[in-house]
């Protein structure tokens, strides 16, 4: 069943309420991670820890727990949650402030949410590749903080949608950055290509693991700018997430993709994908 857990009580994920005063209301002054759950662990959970601490620093805000209350805490809502496959949710932000001021609050709560949802499990046979749209990436430029100030994404998302497409691929100067909520891979004469993290991209924690997965089955890899020329040539792509875990592209704009089925890359990376789920 889904479980909210709410600045230290746990309620049915409906009951989980925050004041309209809250800054991540009113300003969008929070941070969050979305891990997955498998078989009843969350994976990679070490991993989002760092990037959580990360994050929250890079606002300036303390962690109310530590690590080891994280894991904790955490691991009791998979646990009242019993949901398998999950998403859990975790977002902190800098709590209540009455009245409205642009100034950090001294000494204020953060807000610390937790939810544990069902996640529909993705049948291998099922995977349909994407159709995608290229998009200039106007975001703000620190997409290396998993912030939940989101509507730049949304509405870049939300266009590529009424244009027919499921996603966008955002470039920033002519260079590759991400998908609106996914890092991008693409593959050309068997090898591997993702742009490097840098402050205009999100360092995905899903990007990492594939990228280690690569390394271990001596497959090439390069972490480099990659133009929209030369993305339009790739004879496969790939988005990395959470919730995608690795998904192929068979379209960019009007420009099939390899053949406009998942490649044969893809297929190697996601067995050993699944095969790291275990």
């Amino acid at each position: 069943m889904a479980v909210a857990y709410l600045n230290g009580e746990w309620m049915a994920p409906e009951d989980a309420k925050v004041s309209v005063f809250d800054r991540g209301f009113m300003f969008g002054d929070g941070i969050y991670e979305v891990m997955a759950v498998y078989d009843g662990k969350v994976f990679t959970l070490e991993d989002h820890l760092v990037r959580l601490k990360r994050s929250l620093e890079a606002i300036r805000l303390e962690s109310p727990h530590t690590d080891d209350e994280w894991r904790a805490i955490i691991n009791e809502a998979v646990q009242k949650g019993d949901e398998t496959p999950a998403y859990l949710y975790l977002q902190i932000t800098r709590g209540v402030e009455s009245p409205r001021s642009h100034v950090y609050p001294g000494g204020s709560k953060p807000t610390v949410l937790i939810t544990v949802m069902h996640a529909p499990v993705l049948e291998r046979n099922e995977i349909t590749p994407y159709k995608m749209v290229t998009k200039n990436d106007f975001r703000w430029g620190r997409g290396d903080i998993k912030v939940i100030s989101l509507i730049a994404n949304g509405l870049l998302k939300n266009e590529a949608l009424d244009e027919g497409f499921d996603d966008a691929l955002l470039f920033r100067e002519g260079e590759l950055t991400e998908a609106t909520a996914s890092n991008v891979f693409m593959v050309k004469d068997g090898v591997v290509v993702t742009p490097p993290k840098s402050n205009f991209l999100l360092h995905g924690i899903t990007r990492d693991h594939v990228l280690k997965l690569l390394a271990g089955a001596d497959v090439p890899c390069e972490e480099r700018a990659i133009s929209e020329d030369e993305l339009l040539a790739a004879d496969e792509i790939w988005i990395t997430s959470t919730g995608h875990e690795v998904w192929p592209v068979g379209q960019v704009n009007d420009c099939v993709i390899g053949n406009g089925s998942a490649g044969v890359v893809w297929q190697v990376v996601d067995t050993l994908f699944q095969a790291s789920k275990k």
